[in-house]
């Protein structure tokens, strides 16, 4: 089967459009605007499989069906930040005291080593940089602020597009099927209805590797005493959704509080986290990756790193979706169409693992 033209045209196009903007100084801004989008799109997946499910197994409709999972999407939100807030709140003074403690003491043991002298300052070396940057706090914190509000702009362009985009799924995939030619709409049609279904079985692989992740770090950390144990199980279940390094970035908070306990509580939480990860990947993950596609570790960690450098927090976040999307493309588009597959009729989720 001949490798079809209009997809040929998309991608001139598109690169031809990123060539313009790369040299308009725009590049960066622009993608990250689609890559907002595309986590708004990806949400909106996750809205209408939840509302579609119930819209199809009873004789509720689905506008019923959405609006009612809207509303519970909503209270859970608004629960989880007073309940979260109320706890960081109560403890606020203690937790910065707890993390001020906690890095002294691991200041303490590094000093205790010859060989980390030179990499840990005296005191009055951190004095004299402290005085050095008290001309630059107030640029610090606008620079804060900044970020702040770019993130709550990013949360909400993210929930809005994606409450659109549930809506009225058929009315967007209609559009972009009438955006090829008459005789490879079907072609189209069939292309995207398979990239559903891989991003669908990827969000649920990953909720569900979110949830059990955040409910068996906030049991073990309750085990070994260490402080906003659900606290922190919410904070690794959200850092999950990033493959790879998320783990890696929720056991450092976990591991500062612990060293307010002891050495040994730190190192058995460090412990903990790195038996959870390995259940994560070796025992989990396989076992939810069975009906979704299978991403090679090495190209996932490769497309986070170059997606972060270049786009920074919201490229890692969107580096995986991408990797799936591009895999099912080859794999419908190039290794099916342009090299002759003999596979007939469309994927199905077994055969989407193998791409």
């Amino acid at each position: 089967m001949p490798h079809p033209r209009f997809v040929k045209q998309i991608f001139w196009t598109i690169l031809f459009i990123l060539l313009i903007l790369a040299v308009a100084g725009h590049f960066v801004a622009v993608v990250s605007v689609l890559l907002l989008i595309f986590a708004g799109l990806l949400f909106g997946l996750f809205v209408h499989s939840i509302a579609a499910w119930p819209a199809k197994r009873s004789f509720l409709s689905y506008n019923v069906c959405y609006f009612t999972t809207v509303a519970l999407l909503i209270l859970i939100i608004l629960v989880g930040f007073f309940y979260l807030g109320s706890q960081v709140g109560e403890r606020a003074a203690e937790l910065q005291s707890e993390l001020q403690s906690s890095l002294e003491q691991a200041q303490e043991r590094l000093e205790e080593n010859e060989w980390a002298d030179a990499l840990v300052p005296d005191a009055s070396a951190l004095k004299k940089r402290l005085a050095e940057s008290e001309g630059s706090l107030i640029p610090r914190m606008m620079a804060g602020l900044r970020w702040i509000g770019w993130a709550i702009t990013g949360a909400l362009v993210i929930f809005f597009v994606g409450l659109y985009a549930a809506y009225e799924p058929h009315f967007y995939r209609s559009g972009l099927v009438k955006l090829a030619a008459p005789e490879r709409r079907e072609r189209v049609g069939e292309v995207l209805d398979e990239l559903r279904s891989a991003l669908q079985y990827w969000i649920i692989g990953r909720i569900l590797s979110m949830a059990i992740i955040g409910i068996l770090t906030a049991i073990g950390l309750s085990f070994f005493g260490v402080p906003l144990p659900i606290t922190l199980g919410v904070v690794a279940a959200l850092l999950t959704f990033i493959p790879n390094i998320g783990p890696l970035l929720a056991a450092v908070p976990q591991i500062l509080l612990a060293l307010e306990l002891g050495g040994n509580i730190a190192v058995y939480v460090a412990v903990f986290n790195v038996v959870l990860q390995g259940v994560e990947s070796y025992l989990i993950t396989p076992i939810i990756q069975r009906h979704e596609v299978k991403l090679p570790p090495i190209l996932t960690i490769s497309a986070q790193l170059v997606m972060g450098v270049l786009f920074g927090v919201i490229g890692v976040m969107m580096a995986a979706p991408i990797v799936v999307v591009t895999m099912v493309l080859v794999q419908l588009l190039y290794i099916r169409e342009r090299l002759g597959d003999p596979k007939p009729g469309q994927l199905t989720s077994s055969e989407l693992s193998e791409a």
